[in-house]
This record gives structure tokens, sequence and C-alpha cells, in this order.
């Protein structure tokens, strides 16, 4: 007769289901934020340095975060505008664009790092 026990297989996936709620898990959206400043602030043109210094990311909910520069010409900056003097369009940096795309690449892999860490301490 063959005995099979699934009572630690229900007991990890009792863990699973706790850490699928717990900070580990909801710091993602963090992290994300994070790495998206980071690019930001690696790509933002210096002029006086305080558009670069204004990045910032936080943690607006459970599983949300957000990424801000509070400077006031930072859209400006980022977008084609109008010189107000001679018409002339200045082209915008795209430096934001740029770090997004950056993040988008690399976020599936940070994350799958992150449920392979949380899931491996479920099932030790």
């Amino acid at each position: 007769m063959i005995r099979v026990d699934t009572g630690a297989i229900e007991r990890s996936a009792m863990r699973l289901k706790r850490a699928a709620k717990s900070k580990p898990l909801q710091g993602l959206a963090l992290t994300a934020a994070a790495y998206l400043a980071e690019g930001a602030t690696e790509r933002t043109p210096v002029d006086t340095g305080r558009l670069r210094a204004g990045w910032s990311a936080a943690e607006t909910g459970a599983h949300t975060a957000e990424v801000c520069n509070p400077v006031e010409y930072a859209s400006f900056v980022e977008f084609d505008t109008r010189h107000w003097i001679s018409r002339q369009i200045v082209p915008g940096q795209k430096f934001m664009h740029r770090a997004k795309d950056e993040t988008a690449e690399a976020l599936p892999e940070k994350i799958a790092e992150r449920v392979r860490e949380v899931i491996g301490r479920c099932f030790e």
C-alpha cells in the first residue's frame, strides 16, 4: 500500500496564499517605480541639476506607486515646446519615455525574481 500525505502541500499552499497578500509582493509596485525614477534621473539633461534632483518614487497603495517630478518645467523638457520669443520648436528630450521603455523591458525579470524568492520561502 502507498500512502500519500498532502498535508505539506496544503501547508505550503496556505503560506503561498498569505505571501500573496504580504508586503514582499506589495512592494513590487514601489520597486518598479523606483527603477523608473532611477532611469529617468540618469537620462534627465542637466543645466542647473534641479530637474534631475526632482525625481521621486512613492507607494500610493498596496499595489500601486507613482513616479513624479514637481519641477514645473519637467514636461517642457520632456516634450516638444515652442520657444516664446523666437517661435522655434525646441525638441523634447524624451528622457522619461526612454526610461519607461527600459523599465518595461527589465520589469518582467525583476518581478519573476521576487516571485521566485517568495515562492521559495513558502515551499522550504
